[in-house]
C-alpha cells in the first residue's frame, strides 16, 4: 500500500457574531471563526488525503440560545470555510447541528449530507471508513441514537470489508459505547449495546472508533475495541488529530490550533480541570498496529 495521512477534528461550535463565550469562557464562541480559519490553514499545511469533521459544527440544539436565523448563518459560514480546505472533508452531525427551534437536521443535510444522508462509507488503501450518523433523534437530546436501518447498513459495510480483506475505522459524534470513565447516557449513543453487538464479530478488522462530544482527549479500549475521543476545537486544549497511515501501523498525533492568546484565555478559566481535558501523553500521541496482514505489502 501507499502510505497516506488524514485529519480528524471535532466540536468547532461555530457561532459567527457571538456576543458571549459559553461555559464561563471555556468555550470561545467569540473567537470561533478565527479558530476555524486558523485550523484550516494548519490542515492545508498538513496536506491530508481527506479530513473528517466529527460533529457539533455549529451551536444549534438547545444549549446556546441560537436563533434559527443565526443557526442558518453559522451553517453557511461553516460551509464557506470548509471550501477553503485543499482536501475533501467528510462531515458527521452532532447534537448541536440540529435546528435550535425545530430539531430538524434538514438544513445540515442540505450543506453537509452525502447523497442526502448523514452517514457515509468510503475506502482508501484497503481501509474502509464508516461515518455513523448518531443524530437519528427528533431534537437535541445530548445522547445520540442510531436507527435499526442504519445499524443494518453498518453491518453490511463491515461484511464488505471482510469480503475485500479491508480494515475498518469508524467515526461517530458521541461515544459508540460507554467506558469505565464515561458511563452516563449523555456521553454515548443511547443504543450503544446494539452497536457493540453488531461490531463484536468484526473486532479483528476494526482499527478504532474516532469520536468527539466530550471536549477532551482520551484513548481507551472496551471489549477489545479502541476508542479515540478527541478534544473540541472550541475550548482548551483546542486540538485536532493528525493520522499517518503506514502498511504496518498508524500513528496519531494531536496538534493545538495555533492561536496562543485564545488558547490562554480558555486555559485560564478553570486551571485545575485542564489536565483532565488535555489527557495523558498517551491520549495525545499513540500508535495503532495494523491487524490485517493481507493489507501489508
Amino acid at each position: 500500500m501507499t502510505p497516506f495521512k488524514f485529519a480528524f477534528f471535532t466540536d468547532t461550535h461555530l457561532y459567527p457574531n457571538a456576543t458571549q463565550n459559553f461555559a464561563g469562557g471555556l468555550q470561545q464562541q467569540m473567537n470561533s471563526v478565527a479558530l476555524y480559519e486558523k485550523m484550516i490553514e494548519q490542515l492545508n499545511a498538513f496536506d491530508p488525503a481527506f479530513v473528517v469533521h466529527g460533529g457539533d459544527i455549529v451551536c444549534g440544539g438547545q444549549s446556546f440560545d441560537m436563533s434559527a436565523e443565526e443557526y442558518v448563518e453559522a451553517l453557511n459560514t461553516a460551509q464557506l470555510l470548509g471550501e477553503r480546505l485543499n482536501a475533501p472533508c467528510y462531515y458527521i452531525p452532532g447534537n448541536h447541528d440540529l435546528d435550535p427551534e425545530t430539531g430538524s437536521k434538514a438544513s445540515y443535510l442540505e450543506r453537509f449530507g452525502i447523497n442526502g444522508r448523514g452517514s457515509a462509507s468510503f475506502v482508501k488503501e484497503n481501509i474502509r471508513f464508516i461515518l455513523i450518523d448518531a443524530q437519528e433523534v427528533p431534537e437535541d437530546l445530548t445522547h445520540g441514537y442510531v436507527s435499526t436501518n442504519q445499524l443494518a447498513w453498518v453491518e453490511r459495510e463491515m461484511k464488505k470489508a471482510v469480503d475485500y480483506g479491508e480494515e475498518i475505522f469508524f467515526f461517530s459524534h458521541q461515544l459508540p459505547f460507554p467506558s469505565v470513565e464515561f458511563q452516563g447516557i449523555g456521553s454515548r449513543i443511547a443504543n450503544s449495546a446494539e452497536i457493540l453487538e453488531i461490531v463484536a464479530p468484526f473486532e479483528k478488522h476494526i482499527l478504532g472508533f474516532f469520536c468527539g462530544h466530550q471536549h477532551l482527549n482520551r484513548v481507551f479500549r472496551e471489549q477489545g475495541l479502541l476508542c479515540i475521543v478527541t478534544a473540541g476545537v472550541i475550548c482548551y486544549p483546542m486540538m485536532w488529530r493528525q493520522v499517518h497511515v503506514y502498511p504496518d501501523r498508524i500513528e496519531v498525533n494531536s496538534v493545538p490550533v495555533d492561536l496562543p492568546e485564545v488558547l490562554a484565555e480558555s486555559e485560564a478559566v478553570n486551571p485545575d480541570n485542564n489536565l483532565y481535558l488535555s489527557g495523558r501523553p498517551r491520549d495525545q500521541e499513540f500508535t495503532i498496529q495494523r491487524k490485517n496482514e493481507s493489507v501489508v505489502d
